[in-house]
């Protein structure tokens, strides 16, 4: 069993030595393997380095590109921003363009409500003139009738004349019969005297013809009488048609004086009516007026609060594009890309200030303008600002004509006196790009400072001087060529107006414009706007 058991151990311990054998060799494969992957990776890492080397090169200029592109990014950021902004503003004008549309389609409204309100009152005034003229149709057809009435009395008093003429001739006629008969009486006793001797004969003859003459003597009485009565008749109805045709003279000058107090009535209704027309007329147009001038005060205060907001949103963007860029002019190494933020700097610059102009006009608007006071030169200011625009402006020279004798202190605030210096010295040149010059004028007083700024450019047409300090004004024949808001003078103006001061300009087409503020060193009381 000892020895079964040794080859056994013996089989086994060399079952092991081949198993440990081939697990060499195969070890020796796999390390010839391992070494054959080995020299394969050093290859490979030799490679991926030079790959790495390359990719670093690739990268390096990738990072320039991308901080090209960043650029890029940042000016087509501002560029978008700026649209925006447009687009911004493009919508308040709509906005006030629809508020202008809404408020015309209500005075429309309001204008057509007017209209029939006045065709309603022409209508009652038609139906009074209507009524007036029947009234006047009435009093026609009155007077016709008493015209004819007139024309009936005068026929009655022809008649009557005619009656009365008649009763004369017949008072005639029997008064020719009475001289007849006296003829004949004095004819008879004649013949009476005369057959004297006859008398006896004739007595009884006498006697009778007496009695005949009694009886016509008591007839003619009694026909005097009744000619008597008549005449009195005739004189009363004389009377009564006297009393008659001066009462239908009264009535006719009544009637001839309603028919002239209707004319004048008619006259004086159509001088009302016109009147009223007339003063109708001046009420639309007055109310028009208002209409426009409410309108233009309600855009202007929108417009103020549109340029308040905006200003004010616009400030802070800005504000943190100034810092990219110059965060981006101080990491960047080409001088190329350093001369394009350098521009775009200038740009954000010029906009910044005009975002500064827009909120001063609100805060002037506002009557909220601060002003800081303190005592300064005004020489060494003005010195300051020329150095600081002789550096940004190479197309003129800018030539000082400053104090003689310094300094000449004002107490004032320095900040703002300097933005209207900047701003007069920036419109000369703007506004004379032909010249080469822009001269700078100090003088003063015991209690004044004027500072001149006089250009030899476009000048300034007479009818246009009195409006160029006015908001938003600008010049008609240069406003198409040079940039502006026209905002700049109006600032200047209230500056200057709220220390007691005086902005002016004098000005001639084709010579040039002079620019002059006067203000005070030190006012009496010591106290400013």
């Amino acid at each position: 069993m000892d020895n079964i058991n040794g080859s056994d151990k013996l089989i086994i311990a060399y079952q092991e030595l081949a198993f440990q054998s081939a697990e060499r060799e195969k070890r020796a494969s796999e390390l010839v393997i391992a070494n054959i992957e080995r020299d394969f990776q050093i290859v490979e890492k030799e490679k991926r380095a030079s790959e790495l080397i390359i990719a670093n090169i690739e990268r390096d200029f990738e990072i320039v590109e991308k901080e090209k592109r960043a650029a890029e990014l940042v000016l087509a950021n501002i560029e978008r921003d700026f649209q925006s902004t447009e687009r911004d503003k493009r919508a308040a004008e709509l906005v006030i363009a629809n508020i202008e549309r809404t408020f015309q389609i209500e005075e429309k409204e309001k204008r057509a409500a007017e209209l029939m309100i006045a065709n309603e009152e022409l209508v009652v005034q038609n139906k009074e003139k209507e009524k007036r003229a029947a009234e006047l149709i009435v009093a026609n057809k009155e007077l016709a009738f008493q015209n004819k009435e007139k024309e009936k009395r005068a026929a009655e008093l022809l008649i009557a004349n005619k009656e009365l003429a008649f009763q004369n001739k017949e008072k005639e006629k029997r008064a020719a019969e009475l001289l007849i008969a006296n003829n004949e009486l004095v004819i008879q006793n004649l013949l009476k005297e005369k057959r004297a001797a006859e008398l006896i004969i004739a007595n009884k003859e006498l006697a009778f013809q007496n009695k005949e003459k009694e009886k016509r003597a008591a007839e003619l009485l009694i026909a005097n009488k009744e000619l008597a009565f008549q005449n009195i008749e005739k004189e009363k109805r004389a009377a009564e048609l006297l009393i008659a045709n001066e009462e239908l003279v009264i009535q006719n000058t009544l009637k001839e004086k309603r028919a002239a107090e209707l004319v004048i009535a008619n006259k004086e209704l159509i001088f009302q009516n016109r009147e009223k027309e007339k003063r109708a007329a001046e009420l639309i147009i007055a109310n028009k007026e208002l209409a426009s001038q409410n309108l233009e005060i309600e855009l202007n205060k929108k417009k103020d609060e549109f340029i308040g907001v905006a200003s004010h949103e616009l400030k802070t963007p800005l504000t943190s594009i100034n810092a990219y860029l110059q965060f981006l002019q101080r990491s960047l190494t080409n001088d190329k890309n350093k001369l394009f933020i350098i521009k775009a700097l200038r740009q954000v610059g010029k906009l910044s200030g005009l975002i500064s102009d827009l909120l001063d006009v609100s805060k002037i608007e506002q009557g909220k303008l601060p002003l800081n006071f303190s005592t300064f030169d005004v020489c060494d200011l003005a010195k300051e600002v020329i150095e600081i625009i002789q550096l940004g402006d190479i197309t003129h020279k800018i030539i000082e004509n400053t104090c003689e004798v310094s300094p000449v202190l004002v107490y004032a605030d320095k900040q703002r006196i300097e933005q209207v210096l900047i701003n007069l010295i920036s419109n000369a040149i703007k506004y004379s790009s032909t010249a080469d010059r822009i001269i700078i004028s100090i003088s003063h007083t015991d209690t004044d400072v004027v500072v001149s700024v006089q250009d030899f450019g476009l000048g300034i047409p007479d009818d246009q001087q009195p409006h160029i300090f006015s908001r938003f004004y600008r010049v008609k024949e240069v406003a198409p060529h040079i940039s502006g808001l026209g905002i700049g003078l109006y600032i200047s103006d209230d500056i200057i107006s709220r220390h007691r001061g005086i902005l002016g300009v004098e000005s001639s087409l084709g010579k040039g414009s002079t620019f002059s503020f006067k203000i005070p060193k030190r006012l009496v009381d010591n106290s400013f706007d």
